[in-house]
C-alpha cells in the first residue's frame, strides 16, 4: 500500500512540474524536414535545452520542461554531435506560446568514428563597408566541401548594423553546407533597445553551446563594446555554470569568444571570489578568439589560445589574409594551420630565374616548386624535362616541404649542356583540379660562379613572417 502511495506521489509531482513549466517541447529527428514533429519520427533523449539560465535534458520521449526566468529571451539546445539544425538551434520566446520543438537532421559524415574532426575559424570580417566578399566566402565554402569540415565558427566583429544584417546572407548553415555559428564582438553591440538587439534578431542568443565528436564547445559573448549590452557578466556566469554542470566529467571543452579571457595560465570566469568557475578544472583544451586582427597561437598552461586575423584584408601586424583550419583529435587536443585566401591554383618553379637554374657544384639541378590553391591542398607535385622535343627526364614526383613548397634533385644527361631545357611542373589538388607551369633555362653547368645568376635555393620548412 505504501509503495502504491509513493508511486502516485511521484506521478503527481511529475504532472505538477510539467503543468507549471513555463516552456516545454520535444527534440526529434525531422526526417521529412517539414519543421513539425510527426508521429513515428525518432525522438532524442538526453539533449540539453536552456532558457538562458536553466539547463535541462530531454526525457525518454524527447520532451523537456523549463521554468523560465526574469531575463529570458530564447529557448535553445546544445546541438548534439552527429546532428545539425539548419540555423534553428534556438527559438525566440514570443510571449504567446509555451511549446518550442526542435527538429534535427543527421550530420555524421564529417566526424570520424573516434570523434576527431576539423572546423574553420574566422573572425573580424567587418563587411559593413566592403565589397566582393563572395571571393573569400567562396574560398571557405569550397574548402569546407573539399576537406570535410564539420562546422564553421565566426568569433565576432561582423560588423555594425549594416554588416550584421548582411553577413547572415553571405554565410549561413544552408549556403555553406555545414553548421555555421557566430559570436558577438565589440563592434556588434550597436544602437538599439540594448547593444545586442540587432545581433539577436539575426543570429540568436549571444551565449550557447554545441557538441562535436567528443568535445563540448561553448560560445560566450564579448564583455562590452560600442553600446551597452543587455546581458551582464552574472547572466553569462550563471548559465555557464548550469551548462557545465550537465557536461560529463573529463569531457574536453573548447571556448569561443571575441577576445581572450586572460594572459595567465588559469582560466577563471566568475562574478567574485565566491562565485567563479575555473575552466581548467573542466578540461579546457583551447580558447579561440579574434579582436586583435593578428594570427597568434600560444600555450597558456595546458590551454592553447588561438587568435585569428581577418581573411579578406590581412592583419594589422601585416599577416596574410587567411582563415584558420583547426583539427581536433579524439581527446580534444588541437592542431591548427592557416589557409590563405584569394589564391587560385598558383604554381611556379622557384629554382629557375633569368633564363638560368640553380645548380649544385656537380651540375645537379634542385627543382623547387611553389604551389597553392586556397580551396584545396596539393596532394601530388611532379616535374618533367624536355630537350629538343625529346623527354630527357620523365614525370617525377617531388617531396613536400611545407604547405607551399615541393622539391627534388634532378640530374640531366651530359649531352644537355648548352641546350635549352623545358621543365613542366604539375600539381594535383585534393579536389581533383590541377595546375601546370612551364618554364625554361639554358643548362650551362660550366658557368657556375662565373656570371651573376641564381646560385642556389633552399626551403626553410616554414612560412616566413617578414623578409
Amino acid at each position: 500500500m505504501e509503495k502504491k502511495k509513493l508511486i502516485l506521489l511521484l506521478l503527481s509531482c511529475a504532472v505538477i512540474t510539467e503543468a507549471h513549466a513555463a516552456y516545454q517541447g520535444r527534440v526529434y529527428v525531422d526526417s521529412n524536414r517539414n519543421g513539425i514533429y510527426d508521429k513515428g519520427e525518432k525522438v532524442l533523449k538526453g539533449i540539453r535545452v536552456s532558457d538562458g539560465l536553466n539547463v535541462v535534458k530531454t526525457n525518454a520521449e524527447g520532451v523537456y520542461a523549463l521554468p523560465g526566468h526574469e531575463r529570458e529571451r530564447f529557448i535553445f539546445i546544445t546541438t548534439p554531435s552527429g546532428y545539425r539544425t539548419d540555423n534553428q538551434y534556438y527559438r525566440r520566446i514570443n510571449g504567446t506560446g509555451q511549446t518550442y520543438d526542435f527538429g534535427l537532421q543527421p550530420w555524421k559524415g564529417r566526424i570520424k568514428p573516434n570523434g576527431s574532426h576539423r572546423f574553420i575559424h574566422i573572425s573580424d570580417t567587418e563587411i559593413f563597408n566592403t565589397e566582393n566578399q563572395e571571393d573569400w566566402a567562396n574560398n571557405i565554402r569550397d574548402y569546407a566541401a573539399n576537406e570535410n569540415i564539420a562546422f564553421i565558427i565566426h568569433t565576432g566583429d561582423i560588423c555594425y548594423e549594416n554588416g550584421l544584417k548582411n553577413h547572415i546572407h553571405l554565410m549561413n548553415t544552408s549556403n555553406m553546407d555545414c553548421p555555421m555559428f557566430y559570436c558577438i564582438g565589440n563592434h556588434d553591440l550597436v544602437k538599439g533597445k540594448y547593444g545586442e538587439e540587432v545581433f539577436e534578431n539575426v543570429y540568436g542568443p549571444v551565449y550557447y553551446s554545441f557538441d562535436f565528436g567528443n568535445v563540448h564547445y561553448i560560445v560566450t559573448p564579448m564583455a562590452g563594446g560600442d553600446h551597452q549590452p543587455g546581458y551582464t557578466k552574472e547572466d553569462v556566469y550563471r548559465w555557464l555554470k548550469n551548462d557545465l554542470a550537465q557536461v560529463p566529467t573529463g569531457k574536453p571543452v573548447i571556448v569561443f569568444n571575441h577576445d581572450l579571457l586572460t594572459s595567465g595560465n588559469e582560466f577563471v570566469f566568475g562574478i567574485d571570489d565566491n562565485e567563479k568557475i575555473n575552466l581548467n578544472e573542466h578540461n579546457l583544451k583551447a580558447w579561440l578568439y579574434g579582436h586583435w586582427h593578428n594570427h597568434f597561437v600560444r600555450k597558456q598552461g595546458d590551454v592553447l589560445t588561438i587568435s585569428t586575423a581577418t581573411l579578406d584584408k590581412g592583419g594589422i601586424d601585416h599577416s596574410t589574409s587567411a582563415f584558420r583550419v583547426v583539427d581536433v583529435d579524439r581527446k580534444g587536443d588541437v592542431q591548427t594551420m592557416l589557409r590563405y585566401t584569394y589564391i587560385n591554383k598558383s604554381i611556379e618553379t622557384a629554382s629557375i630565374a633569368n633564363d638560368a637554374c640553380a645548380m649544385t657544384s656537380d651540375g645537379k639541378i634542385p627543382v623547387s616548386v611553389n604551389t597553392y590553391n586556397a580551396v584545396a591542398p596539393a596532394i601530388r607535385v611532379t616535374y618533367s624535362c624536355v630537350v629538343d622535343g625529346n623527354t630527357v627526364l620523365p614525370e617525377t614526383q617531388l617531396t613536400q616541404n611545407t604547405d607551399w613548397n615541393w622539391s627534388g634533385m634532378a640530374k640531366l644527361p651530359a649531352d644537355c649542356k648548352g641546350k635549352r631545357i623545358f621543365i613542366t611542373a604539375k600539381a594535383l589538388f585534393n579536389n581533383g583540379e590541377t595546375a601546370i607551369s612551364r618554364s625554361s633555362f639554358v643548362y650551362q653547368p660550366e658557368e657556375i660562379g662565373k656570371t651573376p645568376r641564381l646560385a642556389w635555393t633552399r626551403n626553410v620548412n616554414a612560412n616566413l613572417y617578414f623578409s
